[in-house]
């Protein structure tokens, strides 16, 4: 009887030991894993984020010029649809010109005519308009939802003309509307290549530090990397996560039935 208990015991304690064993490296092995994804994904994440940044600015730099040939022009814009024309590409939805914040000029003028309005009074616009001329910088508002269909973010520049006494009075605003996603297309097209979830999103206002959703996910995403950039005071905020999550079970399980085997 004694033997016959030695004999299935010692096994016994063998294959719990053993299993334990194999248990605790798989959970190395799982956590290194989990590491590595996450330091992958910060890596991707600051790539993709300059990539993102870098887009925005070229758009906002559309305004930028504008504005330089409103001030060379002392106020006045000759050919503007002329200008406009050469400064369009995929992403941008329309350029417009507001003097004293009122929406004159808007290329292409084809259905967009019915974004001819007083920013600086309308309902919806107005507060962050006057914030932007009052405090002479750029704001983006959106995404809104285009009445020719799909979003954009409204970039508004504000600018001011100096008289001979060097006194600046505001002139009106150059404004471009981004087309979203398109003008991120590149960057999240790759981050869902490279097999990431991915929510973009970004301050609702320049006093209001709500994160609003851009584009993306927009679910919340489970415990993800996340980087912060910023751009003309606003700040942004990336977020990625793995589609298989940053522990991968699939491969733990596969790596304990070939230890299970051994």
């Amino acid at each position: 009887m004694e033997k016959l208990k030695k004999r299935f015991i010692i096994p016994a304690v063998v294959f719990i030991l053993g299993m334990c064993a194999l248990i605790g490296a798989i959970y190395v092995v799982g956590k290194s894993q989990e590491q590595q994804n996450r330091t992958n994904a910060k890596l991707n994440a600051m790539t993709y984020t300059e990539r993102i940044y870098g887009e925005l600015m070229e758009g906002i730099g559309v305004t930028d010029s504008l504005k330089q040939v409103v001030i060379s022009g002392d106020g006045n814009i000759n050919r503007f649809y002329d200008i406009a024309a050469n400064m369009m590409d995929d992403s941008i939805q329309s350029i417009q010109i507001a003097p004293n914040g009122v929406v004159s000029e808007i290329y292409p003028e084809e259905s967009n005519e019915s974004s001819k309005i007083d920013l600086i009074n309308d309902s919806d616009r107005g507060e962050i308009s006057r914030y932007a001329r009052d405090n002479d910088t750029v704001i983006m508002q959106g995404p809104l939802e285009l009445k020719q269909g799909g979003y954009g973010i409204a970039v508004r520049n504000p600018v001011y003309l100096e008289n001979e006494n060097g006194q600046k009075s505001f002139w009106g605003f150059t404004i471009v509307i981004l087309k979203v996603p398109e003008i991120f297309s590149e960057s999240v097209e790759a981050l869902s290549s490279f097999g990431y979830k991915y929510s973009l999103q970004k301050f609702a206002s320049p006093w209001d530090d709500t994160y609003e959703w851009v584009y993306g996910s927009k679910e919340e995403l489970n415990d993800p990397v996340i980087y912060d950039f910023n751009v003309y005071g606003y700040k942004w905020r990336l977020e990625i996560l793995p589609k298989s999550g940053f522990y991968n079970n699939r491969y733990l399980l596969y790596l304990f039935i070939g230890g299970d085997k051994l």
